[in-house]
């Protein structure tokens, strides 16, 4: 669906024709069996803690956990870096003001309620969260969408490439927020509007932008 993105007074107009749809790559569970050595590298590193509980043991402790974290370091070498237990499928998801669809499943989205989307970061992008003291360059596949429909609550992990993929996604949001079409927005526990952490007088003027003041 091509369309093209403007900042006008702090907000980006979206200009487009049609039913805006957004399209990604679904994030689902795996892991690289390669990576099966680092995890049980954790396993005796953490495993050496219940020495302290063991008579006459606690002197091995620190010879168990640096064994555990050796075998940590060859498992991640053997997987070349890659111990996530999660990765891409080849399977997307649609959304559009028509609903929803993973993989091959379509939900029409009247039939949809509590549509939400957690927005975390794009493939590239620095964060830091507070887990590592310089941040890191994210993935780009924390990003999650729920809803409920048919008595049972979907949840599906979607990839973000780029910013232009987030543009798109924003474009996405434009429509929905046009047509009054209940949704929320928000990264991890920070509520945001058109991507955008608002303050009060930004959220007043988003309101009457797209006529919910």
């Amino acid at each position: 669906m091509p369309g093209v993105g403007v900042w006008v007074g702090g907000f980006v107009k979206f200009l487009y024709f049609g039913c805006m749809e957004f399209r990604s790559q679904l994030v689902i569970s795996r892991r690289n069996k390669r990576a099966y050595i680092a995890y049980a590298g954790l396993f005796i590193a953490a495993s050496s803690l219940l020495l302290v509980f063991i008579p006459n043991m606690s002197d091995y402790i620190p010879y168990v956990f640096g064994v555990g974290i050796g075998v940590v370091v060859i498992g991640a070498f053997i997987a070349r870096g890659d111990v996530r237990n999660y990765g891409l499928s080849q399977e997307d998801l649609r959304v559009s003001t028509e609903g929803v669809t993973i993989g091959a499943i379509h939900y029409p989205l009247r039939m949809i309620s509590n549509l939400d989307f957690n927005v975390e970061a794009y493939s590239g992008m620095y964060v830091n969260d507070g887990a590592m003291v310089s941040g890191s360059n994210s993935d780009g596949m924390a990003n999650e969408l729920s809803f409920d429909s048919g008595g049972q609550h979907i949840k599906c992990g979607f990839y973000l490439e780029s910013k232009e993929h987030v543009l798109q996604l924003g474009m996405l949001f434009d429509e929905l927020y046009r047509r009054h079409i209940p949704f929320v927005e928000h990264n991890r526990n920070t509520r945001t509007y058109m991507l955008k952490v608002l303050n009060e007088r930004e959220l007043e003027e988003f309101k009457r932008k797209y006529g919910y003041a």
